[in-house]
């Protein structure tokens, strides 16, 4: 964990951008922070930049007067807009810094304002408290993705469903992954949040205010009643939401790692097997052997090359375990993630290796010295070490915002395995 008493360059982001990144997963919904308007702005140019679309998220736009007497009236005008403007089926509504700080009751306004407000009163509006000092956008993600089933699972008649809960950010190729293979077992089942359309949308003549997709509101409320959870990317973070509906509707959870690589995808394959009574289809058996010939092929170039991983706590875990897969040494794996449960994963991965939780890029960089890192890899935030020392970087994860194709980006399942490894044998190739 980082010693120093102030962030120079942060390997993570804010809690309320996890939030805008799990309700945009939602249909129909409308992010909304309650704070300055230039949390918002910030965020939008932030994520349009990694995306390549274009992001809207509301704002109470809380001024001086308001942080001294109160947000509620921007609040509610700021709701009142929303609802207005554009027509959303659910809003969420981010806390931030400032919000927090002054101490607004935010769950009481909401509920003020669907009294006082007759175009409110059947549309779901969820709060999430996300002050970005409590926590980094990891964080933010699970706090909503945990507020948005508290708050519309309802409907606990079975439906012989299985419930997929994404539990750490991901991209959209990445769900679009995971859709098809769901659909491939035959398994019927609920997936949320569902980005894979939402921030990777085909270009069309008519913009919609809101990005369609996302995962169906009727969906959410029915997760009540499926007969099993199963939370992907929650070896690290406790996967709340899972373990809500577990204790509230009794439906069995489990969490797996991030399906990366060979043994982290053949993990989530058994427990599909087992969930759904049906073998690997042949066009995964096919993927997986094609796997296996690309480990073989980049062995060479690629063993004993020592790496340094960094980024999204589970997204380093699932790499560093790929890694190591294919005779590499990732011996520094880092996250801006407060996390020791971080620490006692990696140390699972390779023994030796480095783990550091809870800080910036000053703290990544001292720490390299004397490592001997031939290769970094995580987000193009990583770029200044890699300029400085003179060590390529393969560009994965959030954000990314010095290359095109993030939101295309293929990590997950036997067949992002593969890529991964063509771009990182590529790099080290050309780099030589």
């Amino acid at each position: 964990m980082s010693k120093s008493y102030a962030t120079v360059n942060p390997c993570s982001m804010c809690m309320p951008m996890g939030m805008v990144l799990a309700f945009r997963g939602i249909e129909g919904a409308m992010p909304f922070f309650h704070g300055s308007q230039g949390c918002s702005t910030y965020m939008r140019l932030y994520l349009a930049h990694h995306f390549r679309e274009p992001i809207d998220i509301a704002s109470s736009a809380l001024s001086e007067k308001g942080a001294v007497y109160g947000g509620s009236a921007n609040l509610k005008q700021g709701l009142k807009n929303v609802i207005h403007g554009y027509s959303p089926k659910v809003i969420g509504v981010a806390t931030t810094c400032l919000a927090e700080t002054i101490g607004d009751d935010v769950q009481s306004i909401i509920r003020e304002f669907q009294q006082e407000e007759p175009s409110a009163r059947d549309l779901p509006i969820i709060s999430v408290s996300t002050p970005s000092y409590a926590g980094s956008h990891e964080q933010g993600y699970g706090e909503a993705i945990k507020s948005i089933v508290q708050a519309l699972a309802s409907d606990c008649r079975p439906n012989g469903r299985q419930n997929v809960i994404i539990g750490s950010v991901i991209s959209p190729a990445d769900v679009r992954y995971i859709k098809d293979m769901l659909e491939r077992f035959g398994c019927d089942y609920v997936l949320m949040p569902d980005i894979s359309e939402t921030f990777d949308a085909p270009l069309a003549a008519d913009f919609p205010k809101i990005a369609l997709g996302g995962t169906h509101l009727s969906k959410v409320r029915e997760m009540a009643g499926s007969k099993g959870t199963i939370t992907i990317g929650g070896s690290i973070l406790k996967p709340e939401a899972g373990q809500w509906l577990e204790e509230r509707f009794s439906i069995p959870h489990t969490a797996l790692p991030l399906p990366i690589g060979l043994e982290n995808t053949d993990l989530m394959v058994s427990k599909l097997e087992e969930a759904t009574g049906l073998d690997m289809p042949e066009r995964y058996e096919t993927q997986r052997g094609r796997l296996l010939d690309a480990m073989v092929d980049v062995h060479k170039p690629l063993a004993n090359v020592r790496v340094a991983v960094f980024g999204d706590s589970e997204l380093v875990l699932g790499l560093s375990r790929l890694l190591t897969e294919v005779g590499m040494d990732p011996c520094l794996m880092a996250t801006g993630l407060n996390s020791p449960a971080f620490a006692k994963e990696a140390g699972g991965i390779s023994p030796g290796s480095r783990a550091l939780y809870g800080v910036d890029f000053s703290d990544i960089q001292k720490e390299m010295a004397g490592l001997e890192v031939e290769l970094m890899i995580g987000p193009s935030t990583g770029r200044q070490i890699s300029q400085a020392e003179l060590i390529p970087l393969v560009r994965v994860g959030l954000p990314n915002h010095d290359r095109f194709g993030a939101s295309r980006q293929l990590v997950v399942g036997y067949e992002g395995a593969m890529r991964i490894l063509d771009t990182v044998a590529n790099t080290l190739i050309e780099s030589r």
